[in-house]
């Protein structure tokens, strides 16, 4: 997967399930605790909320590595 299908993803809301390393990860969507819409990201059930793409990228890891690195791997 590109980062721009990726990109894709999260402007059209589409949820994404994938398996990395045998642990299950998911991309889901909700809102914060103001109404605001934030990106939900992580291990199944255990997903991190994050503001915006850029925010995701910069500072979400799977397995000690930043996502933004092994997201061609998917």
């Amino acid at each position: 997967m590109t980062k721009k299908d990726f990109q894709f993803l999260i402007d059209t809301k589409k949820e994404l399930e994938f398996d990395f390393n045998g642990i299950t990860y998911s991309l889901n969507y909700g809102k914060d605790n103001y109404g605001k819409d934030v990106i939900i990201f992580g291990r199944t059930f255990e997903g991190k909320s994050y503001e915006d793409l850029g925010t995701l990228l910069n500072t979400a890891k799977i397995d000690n590595k930043f996502f933004r690195e092994i997201i061609e791997d998917l």
